[in-house]
Order: structure tokens, then C-alpha cells, then sequence
């Protein structure tokens, strides 16, 4: 949990998570998807169901199976290495961030 000040910089990385950490709830957890999970694409206001994003992303059943998400209480924060919830994203009222990077 860092403090957010001038200094920050936001690396664009796929890799690289960038949450308001007042509007988490812990413990974050990991886990597969289930039928039925939704989140909010980050630059999106609507919902949209995890399978649906899979299929617009051309996914193979190999990499639906594969993939994790990061869960804050029953919300998606991240799909892990793909795309995160708008709902947490960084804004100006931010004061408290948090980062997590995928490592290989």
C-alpha cells in the first residue's frame, strides 16, 4: 500500500495492477472462474460477464481454464494478466494505492 503523491507514474503493463486501495476489501483471494462471474472492463461503466469476455477475446478453452482472477470480497478485481474492474481503478480522489505485478 503505497501513498499516492506526485511522484507516482502508472507503467501500462498488462502485467501490472493498479487498485484504489480504500476501495478494497480484504483478504484478496485467487481463484478460476464460474459460470455466471461478471466485472466492470476497466474504461467501461456496464457490467459484462466474464465468459462474454472470454469469447470477444477469442479464447481457446485451454486458456479459459487457465486463467485466475483476483477477488476482493465476491468482486473481480482483476482478470489476472488481462484486464482489470473499473470500479477500483486509480482516480483523483485516490489517496492509497496498491500494485501487484504477475511474474512469470
Amino acid at each position: 500500500r503505497l501513498e499516492k503523491n506526485n511522484d507516482f507514474e502508472i507503467v501500462k503493463d498488462k502485467n501490472i495492477l493498479y487498485l484504489d486501495a480504500d476501495k478494497v476489501s480484504y483478504p484478496l483471494t485467487i481463484r478460476k472462474w464460474k459460470k455466471g462471474d461478471w466485472f466492470v472492463p476497466f474504461g467501461m461503466n456496464g457490467k459484462k460477464k466474464v465468459s462474454d469476455y472470454f469469447s470477444d477475446q477469442k479464447f481457446s478453452l485451454f486458456e479459459k481454464e487457465d486463467t485466475w482472477l483476483l477477488c476482493s470480497d465476491k468482486d473481480i478485481l482483476w482478470i489476472v494478466g488481462e484486464r482489470a474492474d473499473n470500479r477500483f481503478r486509480i482516480g483523483n480522489k485516490t489517496q492509497h494505492i496498491i500494485t501487484i505485478t504477475l511474474e512469470d
